[in-house]
């Protein structure tokens, strides 16, 4: 019987931890602070160059109220994106 709730246990913590990690997957933010190096208005993508060197490309949200018309390349920003790139917050950098 004692066999039976350990098992149970471990089973529960098993299917727990598998969706503690798709939660905190599927909510990953980066932030990225750099340069403007190109913008697509049409499309909606950007191109950043961050302090690294390493150029970043980012898609606009409309939904999350994202306009990349008031930028320019040049333009120091910060951004946060989700794990696929897609911009959630746009500001230009002062």
């Amino acid at each position: 019987m004692l066999k039976k709730y350990v098992s149970m246990a471990l089973v529960a913590l098993f299917v727990l931890s598998f969706i503690a990690v798709a939660t905190v997957s599927a909510d990953e933010t980066q932030k990225i602070t750099g340069t403007v190096m190109s913008i697509n208005v049409e499309t909606g993508e950007m191109i950043v160059k961050d302090s690294a060197g390493e150029m970043k490309s980012l898609m606009a949200d409309p939904k999350a109220g994202v306009d990349l018309k008031m930028l320019k390349e040049g333009d120091l920003v910060s951004a946060e994106s989700d794990s696929n790139g897609i911009i959630k917050s746009l500001q230009i950098a002062k």
